[in-house]
């Protein structure tokens, strides 16, 4: 069975889609056949990955709604070995209507069950806040990539988080764990340990991820033309230490 892993983070500006986007394709890149799912209606990741040019009939929000089957709106990216599910403005309307009912946070979870078993990793991109999307992103995973940036995050947004992962295991019997800290936009590891202590969060130091994200311009650039840094740049500060998170966590899940 293929890992479902949700991208999460308390806040914008944290690089959630950013890094959905390239350890998606990271992963893909050492041939493991990965899933990419964008559940925001931003459509930041659909962008970034670079299928806004392709001729797609169905997206997540035709499956969210019934008019397609979850495989119908797969679309094959760039990369082989990785696929994507796009999404767009519509979602927003769609969960609208789904969030009167708290048991559809379960939604995606069920769909995903048709397909988890064609993947090695299934990645999804969930929107900031704690909205019905990103709340449905986290219940269809059963791990956690916590994004954080020095810039952006504070003691009181993790605690958020866990009571929202609390209440997922709860509400959905969901056995949601955090796989680990990721930190965006960092210089060094001095830099991140400090800001652990700064904002009294020393007590995750173990869940942070070795690797970490330069604030690298590369990552702009890649944006622009709308591709994943390693195709863009293999040579890039950002591309490297993107493959070397994809290595870190697929250690941890070997």
């Amino acid at each position: 069975m293929g890992k479902i892993i949700t991208i999460a983070g308390q806040k914008g500006g944290t690089g959630k889609s950013v890094t959905a986007v390239n350890l998606a394709a990271s992963l893909a890149l050492f041939e493991k056949s990965t899933l990419l799912i964008d559940c925001d209606p931003q459509g930041c990741a659909t962008q970034w990955c670079g299928i806004m040019n392709i001729d797609y009939n169905c997206d997540i929000t035709s499956v969210f709604s019934g008019r397609s089957r979850l495989t119908d709106a797969i679309v094959k990216t760039q990369i082989n070995c990785l696929d994507m599910m796009p999404a767009g403005f519509a979602l927003f309307q769609v969960a609208l209507k789904l969030a009167k009912n708290s048991a559809n946070e379960k939604i995606l979870r069920l769909f995903l069950k048709d397909v988890e078993g064609e993947y090695d990793y299934i990645i999804i991109d969930s929107p900031s806040s704690y909205n019905f999307l990103s709340v449905t992103a986290m219940t269809a995973a059963d791990w956690l990539v916590v994004c954080m940036s020095v810039q952006h995050n504070s003691v009181g947004d993790f605690h958020c988080l866990l009571r929202m992962v609390k209440y997922i295991r709860v509400t959905h019997n969901v056995p949601l764990k955090i796989a680990g800290v990721l930190f965006n936009r960092s210089e060094t590891k001095d830099e991140i340990l400090s800001f652990l202590e700064n904002q009294d969060l020393l007590d995750i130091k173990a869940m942070v991820y070795d690797t970490f994200i330069p604030d690298d311009d590369t990552i702009k650039k890649s944006i622009g033309s709308e591709s994943p840094v390693a195709l863009y740049d293999i040579k890039s500060p950002a591309a490297a230490a993107y493959l070397s998170f994809a290595k870190e966590m697929h250690f941890f899940f070997k």
